[in-house]
């Protein structure tokens, strides 16, 4: 059945019978938390027409897995961003346009880069704090893909090798090798297994969320929270500071002891709290990162995060709003980041909440992502109507979702004059009830005389 439905979604694709991949080399990377695969792969067109998409397709057992896929052209190294998702029963096609046709008798080179998260599978399910975790990854041989592939070979880089279930295998220390397969039919799989040692501690954000409320007095608050859990193996047996904190690089190495975060050059008045308070073990610098000026943090947590153990944590930093804020009169535009500050972590569940000033309208957000949009009011001090908040939600989000969100809205020079006018209203009117009522006092003082 499965086989009828996937010969189905081939031909709606109506894929061109001389167009097929000549040759695909990947190369998985296992010695992280989530997996890299990098794919060099070869499009040959035979036919007599040029070919303007081509399509990757992924199963959507593992869809939910996938946190980001690219594809660029091997002789520009630019990224193809005209992409097109759409969902099949049991896989989901991504079509990428071309910013040039396979003219015929031509090829082109693309490579392919998935990342994925929650691919391993902790094997034993309990250790102890001092022993090393062992893994289990699950893959196809074969790459999954609705075109004819020539030839194939598969590279599984490993930090060290246990055992594998496939024994066609080469091994080369560390590396596992498959293949090369050829003339390998469209959609084939055959489904193989690596039992791996992997020491990194395997956490995810099950929920994260950035708040952002914006002042035109003088500074942006951003506070965001996570919520952390790692899902590597659990921890055998009691848990004793004392033993952990000995000097004894085997204890503890599948364990969570620091992130790390990089927030805008010019944020201040950072804090770092858990459920308990500030914490105090945590470091920040400012420095370059990837040729930016950036300020960088490093996040211990109260205690380390072993499998199977969960944690929340906060942080908090301000931005000065004359950098971030523009105005043209009574339109204003605010462009942050989207995404959350604490890098290499994937989050199930992502929450952006903006609180615009009391007053605000015509808002426009353009942002280059798929996100679910809800709009509410939230009062705080000395609001009368509320300020305008937009809750953005967008699953499975990292560091590649960071992209810049702007916010365009419009707002009168007066209703900024709001609050001080009622903050002043409000004292004038408990002056005025003061003085009243000790005059009110002296008149009865005099009756009663």
């Amino acid at each position: 059945m499965l086989l009828l439905i996937l010969i189905a979604l081939g031909s709606s694709l109506r894929i061109p019978k001389n167009f097929f991949i000549s040759n695909i080399e990947r190369t998985v990377s296992l010695s992280d938390r989530y997996v890299k695969i990098q794919s060099k792969i070869t499009f040959q067109n035979d036919g007599v027409i040029a070919i303007e998409k081509i399509y990757y397709t992924i199963h959507n057992a593992l869809l939910d897995r996938l946190y980001h896929v690219d594809i660029e052209e091997s002789n520009t190294n630019k990224i193809i961003e005209d992409v097109d998702v759409k969902y099949k029963q049991n896989a989901t096609v991504y079509e990428f346009t071309l910013q040039r046709p396979i003219e015929p008798s031509q090829n082109i080179e693309v490579e392919l880069n998935e990342h994925y998260y929650k691919r391993f599978k902790p094997l034993p399910k309990e250790i102890g704090v001092e022993d090393e975790q062992f893994v289990q990854f699950m893959d196809s041989v074969y790459f999954f893909t609705p075109y004819l592939v020539k030839n194939q070979i598969t590279y599984y880089e490993t930090p060290k090798i246990i055992s594998y279930s496939l024994k066609s295998a080469t091994q080369r220390n560390q590396l596992l090798e498959y293949g090369p397969f050829s003339d390998i039919k469209p959609f084939s799989t055959q489904i193989h297994s690596i039992h791996l040692e992997n020491n990194t501690p395997m956490t995810i954000f099950t929920q994260a969320s950035k708040i952002v409320e914006v002042s035109h007095w003088g500074n942006i608050l951003i506070e965001e929270n996570y919520s952390i859990e790692n899902q590597g193996a659990k921890l055998k047996g009691e848990f004793g500071r004392v033993n952990f904190n000995k000097y004894n690089p085997n204890v503890g190495k599948h364990s969570l002891k620091q992130l790390s975060a990089s927030l805008p050059y010019d944020s201040w008045g950072v804090y770092y709290k858990d459920e308990i308070g500030n914490i105090s073990t945590s470091n920040a610098a400012k420095g370059k990162l990837n040729g930016e000026s950036q300020a960088l943090i490093q996040l211990r947590p109260r205690f380390a995060i072993f499998g199977g153990w969960r944690s929340n944590f906060t942080l908090g930093y301000n931005l000065p709003t004359k950098k971030y804020l523009e105005q043209d009169g009574y339109n204003f535009r605010l462009t942050l980041n989207f995404s959350f500050s604490v890098k290499e972590m994937v989050s199930d569940k992502y929450n952006f909440q903006i609180s615009l000033p009391e007053g605000a309208y015509d808002i426009q957000i353009d942002l280059p992502l798929d996100v679910q949009r809800n709009d509410t009011l939230l009062f705080s001090y000395f609001d009368t109507v509320g300020r305008p908040t937009i809750i953005l939600d967008k699953a499975t989000t990292s560091q590649f979702d960071n992209k810049r969100i702007i916010i365009t809205y419009k707002f009168s020079g007066m209703s900024i004059l709001r609050e001080p006018l009622m903050i002043f209203g409000t004292f004038l009117f408990a002056f005025l009830m003061i003085i009243y009522l000790r005059r009110l006092d002296l008149q009865t003082l005099k009756l009663k005389e």
